[in-house]
């Protein structure tokens, strides 16, 4: 508001107590009252107003505040009528912290780790070099932390579920009472020092003719007292459009989507902590025929963006847990039937790199699942006192076949690497299965929590469900094509390189090749193919992540197709 703004009110105000508020009424020694002007409690009135109206600028947030930087990025493709065409061009890049406002530490140390990073990944793209490279930003992260004067990013917390990690953050619920969309908490990652961040999934009733009726996201909750290098970067075609909004629940938060952006954010100052919150407001939907790229955009409505701020708890108030909260955990509950739903492990098979388990469930009698997509909540399969370098697996339901509707079938292809590099699941191994929560739909519009509860499972690996035998596919060399990332437009970016070892098991499948300074490179898919192996029957068993769609009998493997059509015979028994 400017002064010409504040004037204008004061016209709305009765030229009677303006008056008065100009001069005052003296009597003089005649008995008669004459009037003294008195400007300086006009300008004092005037200057309380700038004052209030300050006041009320101080708590309209902007994208300014939390703005670290400009610049410009390469972009190989442009979206032409919908379809991406070949088109080298530059775009400009605003980047914002996800730590603190402009002014604060928090912000100061973002702001210059940015900036350190950007240099740091530019140095090693010239040279190739990328040694040391997550050496070199802990180091820097501990540096600014103590530059700042921030307690440091601290260690990760592993919690054995998300419940697990709520509780110690004492925060029962991170959204409210809504009939307008429905928020659900997947998961979550948390520190010692009180940063954590949450993903979230948001459902929209279908039938009020919303375009996106189900998207994801996150919400990230960063303290003003402690180091953050959580930071977005955002293509900025000058379309960005930042508004406050109150929340029903009294918060105020800002706004950003830009119309040719699928992600946009929701950002509440909370004073001793920023939250952020991104969510795919205009999710991009991509399709491929014969070559071309297609792009379709889905768009939220603002009307849709305040109901997840109304949604939202803004006003969360989180503990900082510790690793004390860890160790409190709850034993694992060893109940089988929980509310009802009995969960039972039904077999494990490993090929050595693949452990395929299989969890029956039965649900009360009168409650029929047969006919529903039932996925779990959160799940956890890992071994103690070995360091993990990662690993997948997800479960989905199967028909088990014996015709009850009460009753289904959980089935995973679990794989994981350690950093000793021997094989992952070697015999007389104990691994922990944890399985929280049944959902229905999972990832859908239409999700939602079929039961609560939490199962474990303690599971040996022996000779019962073992197979370790393998079967090497190449006598000499060859040279195979792969994926090395995607362009712009989606399509695969592929290249040759030669490969020593492919060896085919009863699950899945290795290959090892040189792939120079390339850290990606996907032999197995690429250009909308996906290898598999052909059985002698006939039949096909695709491969998925270097996983086997399913178990097979190795006698039976006549060849493995790779996308480009190169097959790769299997030899005789082995």
């Amino acid at each position: 508001m400017n002064g010409q703004e504040i004037f204008l009110g004061l016209s709305y105000i009765s030229r009677k107590y303006i008056e008065e508020a100009e001069t005052e009424t003296v009597s003089g020694g005649t008995g008669k009252a004459h009037r003294v002007r008195r400007p300086f409690l006009l300008a004092a009135v005037i200057a309380l107003l700038l004052l209030l109206v300050g006041c009320a600028a101080a708590y309209v947030l902007k994208m300014e505040h939390v703005k670290i930087s400009s610049g410009t990025d390469q972009r190989d493709y442009s979206l032409v009528d919908g379809v991406y065409v070949k088109d080298p061009h530059t775009v400009s890049t605003t980047t914002l912290s996800m730590a603190g406002l402009k002014g604060s530490n928090a912000y100061k140390a973002c702001a210059d780790f940015y900036a350190y990073e950007t240099e740091l990944r530019v140095n090693k793209s010239e040279s190739g070099d990328w040694t040391g490279y997550s050496d070199a930003l802990n180091a820097k992260a501990q540096e600014l932390a103590e530059q700042y004067g921030l307690k440091p990013e601290g260690q990760a917390l592993t919690f054995r579920t998300l419940r697990s990690m709520c509780d110690a953050l004492g925060v029962e619920r991170f959204v409210r009472d809504s009939q307008d969309v429905s928020i659900d908490i997947d998961q979550g990652f948390c520190r010692d020092n009180g940063n954590f961040f949450v993903l979230l999934r948001f459902a929209f009733p279908e039938d009020q003719g919303y375009e996106v009726t189900y998207t994801s996201g996150a919400l990230y909750w960063n303290r003003q007292d402690t180091f953050s290098s959580d930071y977005i970067t955002l293509e900025d075609r000058g379309d960005w459009v930042e508004r406050n909004y109150t929340t029903s629940a009294g918060n105020t938060v800002l706004i950003l989507t830009s119309p040719s952006q699928e992600r946009g954010y929701i950002i509440c100052d909370r004073g001793e902590a920023l939250m952020t919150v991104w969510l795919d407001v205009n999710p991009e939907f991509l399709s491929e025929d014969a070559g071309v790229v297609s792009a379709e955009y889905q768009h939220m409505t603002e009307e849709q963006l305040d109901m997840v701020a109304d949604a939202l708890d803004f006003a969360i108030q989180p503990n900082i847990p510790t690793q004390a909260d860890v160790d409190a955990q709850a034993a694992p509950p060893q109940e089988a039937t929980q509310n009802g739903y009995t969960l039972k492990l039904k077999s494990v098979e490993t090929d050595g790199y693949v452990a395929r388990v299989v969890v029956g469930i039965t649900a009360p009698e009168d409650v029929d699942i047969e006919s529903l997509n039932i996925s779990t909540g959160r799940t956890f399969f890992r071994t103690p006192d070995r360091d993990s370098m990662g690993g997948s697996g997800a479960f989905n339901d199967v028909t088990d076949g014996d015709g009850l509707a009460n009753t289904k079938d959980l089935v995973a292809e679990f794989t994981e690497s350690f950093q000793d590099g021997l094989r992952p699941f070697e015999l007389g191994a104990t691994w922990d299965l944890d399985i929280t929560d049944l959902y229905v739909d999972k990832w859908r519009s239409t999700s939602r929590v079929l039961t609560e509860g939490d199962w474990h499972f303690s599971i040996t690996i022996d000779e019962n469900c073992t197979n370790y035998r393998e079967i090497e596919l190449l006598s000499e060399p060859i040279t195979l094509k792969a994926s090395t990332g995607w362009g712009q437009d989606g399509t695969d970016c592929l290249e040759a390189f030669p490969v020593t070892s492919v060896k085919l098991r009863s699950q899945s499948i290795s290959l090892t090749a040189d792939t120079g300074e390339k850290t990606y490179a996907d032999f197995f898919c690429f250009n909308g193919a996906t290898a598999c192996v052909v059985m002698k029957d006939g039949s096909r068993v695709d491969i998925l992540n270097q996983c086997l769609e399913k178990p097979i009998d190795l006698d039976q493997a006549d060849y493995v197709l790779l996308p480009g059509d190169a097959k790769l015979p299997v030899p005789a028994a082995q």
